[in-house]
């Protein structure tokens, strides 16, 4: 695992702080807002009390999403990218595709300049985001509700083949990966990891079920809490099967 220097996690700490003071200086706003228009205090605790237990459940995924990446990047640069702005899934693919170009180049991806790199592809992949957003969004958010109330139907489809379109390049780059590596894994990475075809066939088939397992749940039983606990019990079940799986074709 790549050294993590002590600046680092400086920097990360006075992220966290900033991060928990503007948490603390909303619900300090929100509570006396809540006083002034008459709410009763009991009920306001019981908000904050559960808002607090339901938090923890999608941090869960944040944790693993560390554990997966700290090996590559050490733990203070996944600590930092998922707690502001990072997603487990954005920086899994940003990071596996520096990792499979600094390998093309010959490099090892575990020295300090091959982890720095890797940062800066996906600190600069990332930031497009905020800067459309502070540029651009109201504008969008406009048009997108013009175009909503004119014809939602056009507007679920363009959602709908945005998210397919995603999900569809997704999945190709997992089901080809998989499939020409079945029986013939490739060399150990630079990590020494070697990944065998049959185990990532094997996950994402599972991945699937134990998803839309959740989904019946959900939309057939009226289990309304799964919707917040599905992710995590994809990712919890999906590993345990993967790693039940890797010594059968090791």
């Amino acid at each position: 695992m790549p050294k993590s220097f002590a600046i680092i996690y400086v920097l990360g700490g006075l992220i966290a702080a900033a991060i928990i003071a503007m948490c603390v200086f909303f619900i300090v706003k929100s509570v006396k807002r809540a006083k002034v228009i008459g709410m009763d205090s009991k009920k306001i605790k019981e908000t904050i009390k559960n808002s607090a237990i339901f938090s923890i459940v999608p941090s869960i995924p944040i944790v693993i999403g560390v554990g997966i990446m700290m090996q590559y990047l050490g733990l203070a640069i996944p600590w930092i990218r998922l707690t502001v702005i990072g997603a487990l899934q954005y920086e899994l693919i940003a990071m596996d595709q520096a990792q499979t170009a600094l390998n093309e180049m010959g490099g090892a991806y575990t020295t300090e300049t091959m982890v720095a790199t890797a940062v800066v592809i996906m600190t600069l992949s990332i930031m497009s985001g905020p800067i459309f957003n502070a540029i651009f969004y109201k504008k969008y958010q406009g048009k997108l509700a013009d175009l909503q109330e004119k014809n939602s139907r056009l507007m679920n489809t363009i959602t709908g083949a945005l998210l397919g379109g995603l999900l569809a390049g997704m999945l190709s780059a997992i089901l080809v990966g998989g499939a020409f590596t079945v029986g013939n894994p490739p060399e150990p990475d630079a990590s020494g990891v070697i990944t065998y075809g049959e185990v990532t066939l094997i996950t994402l088939a599972a991945s699937v079920v134990i998803m839309a397992l959740c989904g019946v749940i959900l939309k057939v039983f009226k289990q309304k809490w799964i919707e917040s606990y599905a992710l995590p019990i994809t990712i919890l079940g999906s590993l345990a099967i993967a790693y039940a799986c890797v010594p059968l074709f090791a």
